[in-house]
């Protein structure tokens, strides 16, 4: 968590250095279950510090809670919105991690104004205007019971001619909601597309020294056209250059700083 945490400030601070230090309104992070259960949860330390909340722990030491920390208390910083890009395993196994989450967000998304310091409020507010149903979702994956965002099937076969056509991809297999009560893979493209207008960066780890970005299909499959998918969408709802950032967290040694 803590490591999380300083990697999420590290993020924010190269945002902020490449973008004239403005906040992002949204981070995709990436969330691998077997990444984490090697790091102990490195990426969700990742997506609590963006939010800005901390673990609240029960009597016995398990947490029960992610708790918001009060605005006041974020050296003048805004809660940032997230999309958590969640890969199947991750999605099966933490399945508590998954509910405490999505508690969060909600939590999050009633919290206090103005909505310049609170980005999931402004989003799930100007969702909820739109009729949008479920407006603080932002737990996404593959449909319940599936795996893979298919982005490396169409890249093998040669089947795509432009970079958009496998984000597109990667939104269609991706725009599934978790969480709370009987929220088990809700189809929901509209959400996770205004989402997507609003993301400035994407966060994935690496967490072996054994293998790099270019190594595994999963990194271009997922990251790769997850950030396509924003930059597309953001270029169509006319937000700046639509360029995304990205940002690589090694989190195999004691330096978080994204490359």
């Amino acid at each position: 968590y803590q490591r999380g945490c300083s990697a999420a400030r590290e993020i924010i601070q190269q945002h902020r250095d490449q973008n004239g230090g403005d906040f992002p309104e949204t981070v995709a992070v990436a969330l691998w279950g077997l990444d984490s259960i090697k790091t102990k949860g490195d990426a969700v330390g990742i997506v609590l510090h963006l939010v800005g909340a901390k673990l609240k722990r029960d009597s016995n030491g398990k947490i029960a809670r992610f708790e918001l920390i009060p605005l006041e208390e974020m050296e003048g910083r805004p809660r940032i919105d997230v999309i958590a890009n969640m890969s199947g395993i991750f999605r099966d196994t933490f399945q508590n991690v998954v509910d405490l989450l999505d508690d969060l967000f909600a939590r999050a998304a009633a919290a206090e104004k103005p909505e310049e310091r609170n980005f999931i409020r402004k989003h799930t507010e100007e969702m909820r205007s739109q009729g949008i149903d479920r407006p603080a979702s932002r737990l996404f994956s593959n449909p319940a019971g599936d795996y893979g965002s298919m982005v490396n099937e169409r890249v093998g076969s040669s089947n795509w001619e432009d970079g958009s056509e496998l984000g597109d991809t990667w939104a269609s297999r991706n725009a599934f909601s978790y969480g709370k009560g009987g929220e088990k893979g809700s189809a929901r493209p509209e959400l996770l597309g205004t989402l997507l207008k609003t993301t400035d960066r994407v966060v994935q780890e690496v967490d072996s020294v054994e293998y790099g970005l270019t190594d595994i299909q999963e990194y271009y499959a997922n990251t790769g056209a997850l950030r396509k998918a924003a930059e597309t969408a953001k270029s169509s709802a006319g937000r700046g250059d639509g360029k995304v950032g990205c940002s690589i967290v090694e989190c195999f040694g004691e330096d978080v700083s994204p490359k």
